[in-house]
């Protein structure tokens, strides 16, 4: 599935996440889900012939569970047929707390209907020696529940569900089912992948492959070093991999978006990124007439003087037109929609406008292809196998002049020329071209963020009102974002938020006339100006009775975060790309004198300036830092952390009215 990301984790079709998770509240009804039709709801029978259901030791003494945790996994068995497209899924596990019976007494399957079917195998309690059956097909419901659809993404999900009745503490609950059938997008290519350790301890995680004889079988482990059992067999090749006693994973927080600690094998049909490609072009192909109305806006669109004024006008009508909404069920799901209609009905994920947007290009004489990208593995997918299941996002490159351009056409309120688009450093992808044989390298894209806050203080009057003005000028990304913020937020809200973030420091600050903007599309520039009063800015120390103002760089404090796990052995992430500058502008009176002060800090993640000096009759603090890294690799974070903290200790002025 490709849709358009913010910031979230997914791996895909890969389908190594477990598909049954644990209602909190059998009752919930936050989103609504709607009971479907019966025809959908799942069968109950054994497991297929070729399914080889394993036993697990209700005595095993492995993995002492401490006082907190809610259960506590016997056993978790995936068995997949590659050849029927079926997989089996058995788990048992032991409730030990209130908790684990609240959270684990409601059973969830998520399948796809369009080109899926669940069979729902066995649910039973083990208390004793006794095992109490729980799986009734009257109990059983389906509902729809479109988890993705404050995406924009309507992907015809359901979701199976069972109340388990007459659940205790100490109880083993063990249960079982199967989903066949793969989307026929992929034309029965396989590719999955394997999860080989769990957030929890797991007294045996078993995973079975069968795999047909006469067909090809790649496979590799990502993040570890193990290998099945192999056996080979007439007509076809079995691989298990069948662990013990494997201990959870401690899972380090503040880690890059690339970097995942879980340990995994992949498995694919794939030989090559060629063949993923030659997959990718039957999707991608455009062979129907364009509409009359798309036909007479490129007419329109060639009469523009330049290659790039042209690129930029069909790239506005796509972003800004063309709303993000995906209807992803089945073959839709990875196939884009045809040109025409996209634009007709002027909504479609990234896949459906990124095609739109080449289409257009190359109905105006433009080279242009889509390209697919992980938005999430970004440039670790170098060091996998080939599969056509690992991409989540669609973008575009377009060649003009002799220039490479890397667009994305889901991307929103972006203005300026070209060379001013951000995009984020994606990596590498697969650009969809007859010519394509291998991954290629995203460069970093220009449009870099740079935001530069101007606060004048008029501070000249020990009591009473003082005055304040700030402006705020974001270029780059940084324009972007504000740019959206003021399209889609109302000016009430975003006043409010701004006084309150004063006022913290301030509490007399009081808005003093609404906020002006100024948008300077042709450079991407976007401005905001605030205007405050602040009631008795300068506070009478209860101890010497001297009057105080201090002032805090808060926009450049918040790139100062020191993660929970501070003995690391994985990268720590680093807020990337960002560069802001602090100016704090105060007057004062005449006869004040402060002291000329400059401060620098480098760090091969960041740089970070402080300079105070004086300018007539006002003091000037002036704040810099600008990320350098994206990350910081394990062996350099106490290095990373003192320098912040060196940076942390710059912050801070105070000044006592003389």
């Amino acid at each position: 599935m490709w849709r358009k990301m913010d910031g979230f984790k997914i791996f895909l079709s890969l389908g190594f996440l477990s598909l049954l998770v644990f209602s909190a509240n059998a009752a919930d009804t936050t989103n609504k889900p709607a009971e479907v039709d019966a025809e959908t709801k799942p069968v109950i029978a054994p497991p297929s012939n070729w399914v080889m259901p394993q036993f697990f030791n209700r005595q095993s003494a492995a993995f002492r569970p401490e006082a907190s945790t809610d259960q506590r996994w016997f056993l978790i068995e995936h068995q997949i047929n590659a050849e029927t497209n079926e997989s089996f899924f058995h788990y048992a596990r032991q409730i030990l707390t209130v908790a684990g019976v609240q959270n684990g007494s409601t059973l969830k399957v998520d399948f796809n209907p369009s080109y899926q079917t669940l069979t729902l195998h066995w649910a039973r309690i083990w208390r004793g020696t006794n095992h109490l059956n729980r799986l009734e097909a009257g109990k059983v419901r389906v509902v729809r529940q479109e988890r993705d659809l404050e995406q924009h993404i309507l992907n015809g999900e359901q979701t199976a569900m069972l109340v388990m009745e007459d659940v205790r503490i100490g109880d083993i609950v063990d249960y079982a089912y199967s989903i066949q059938g793969a989307n026929p997008v992929f034309n029965g290519r396989f590719s999955t992948g394997i999860r080989v350790q769990w957030d929890e301890p797991v007294d045996r995680l078993l995973t079975r492959v069968v795999w047909p004889a006469q067909r090809r079988f790649y496979h590799k482990p990502i993040g570890c070093s193990l290998q099945p059992v192999v056996v080979t067999k007439s007509n076809f090749v079995e691989c298990v991999w069948d662990m013990r006693r494997v201990p959870g994973i401690h899972q380090e927080d503040s880690l890059p978006v690339w970097c995942d600690p879980e340990p995994w094998v992949q498995l694919t049909e794939f030989k090559s990124w060629a063949e993923v490609n030659q997959w990718a072009l039957t999707l991608f192909q455009n062979s129907s007439q364009l509409s009359p109305e798309l036909i007479q806006k490129l007419g329109e669109w060639k009469r523009l003087p330049s290659r790039e004024q042209q690129v930029l006008a069909v790239l506005r009508f796509v972003q800004d037109e063309i709303r993000y909404f995906g209807i992803e069920i089945g073959v839709s799901a990875n196939k884009p929609a045809d040109p025409s209609t996209v634009f007709s009905q002027r909504f479609g994920d990234c896949k459906d406008k990124s095609l739109l947007y080449v289409t257009l290009l190359r109905g105006l004489g433009i080279e242009a292809y889509p390209v697919l990208v992980n938005t999430q593995a970004r440039h670790t997918i170098q060091d996998w196998l080939p599969s056509a299941g690992i991409f989540d996002h669609c973008i575009t490159v377009v060649r003009i002049d002799g220039q490479t351009w890397w667009l994305d056409p889901t991307a929103g309120y972006q203005r300026g020329s070209l060379a001013m688009h951000y995009l984020p450093n994606y990596g590498c992808g697969l650009v969809i071209s007859p010519k394509t044989a291998s991954l290629t390298p995203i460069p970093q894209t220009t449009g870099l963020p740079l935001t530069t806050i101007t606060e004048n203080f008029d501070l000249g009057r020990k009591q009473g009102v003082s005055d304040l003005k700030v402006v705020t000028v974001a270029e780059g990304r940084d324009a972007e974002s504000l740019r959206e913020m003021f399209a889609n937020t109302k000016r009430s809200e975003i006043e409010k938020t701004y006084t309150h973030f004063y006022a913290g420091s301030y509490p007399g600050t009081m808005m003093a006339s609404p906020v002006e903007i100024f948008d300077d599309e042709a450079q991407n520039r976007f401005q905001v100006t605030e205007f405050y009063t602040i009631d008795n800015a300068w506070i009478k120390s209860d101890k010497n009775k001297k009057y105080r103002c201090d002032f805090y760089p808060f926009s450049i404090a918040a790139f100062v975060k020191k993660p929970v796990d501070m003995q690391r052995k994985l990268p720590l992430a680093v807020s990337y790309p960002q560069h802001q500058i602090l100016r704090t502008e105060i007057t004062i009176p005449t006869t004040w004198t402060y002291e000329r002060e400059t401060k620098n800090i480098a760090d091969p993640a960041f740089v970070f300036r402080k300079q105070t000096r004086r300018v007539g009759k006002k003091l000037v603090l002036e704040y810099e830092y600008q990320s350098l890294s994206d990350s910081i690799p394990a062996y350099r974070v106490d290095e990373y952390l003192q320098n912040l903290g060196n940076m942390s200790k710059c912050f801070g002025d105070a000044f006592v009215w003389k």
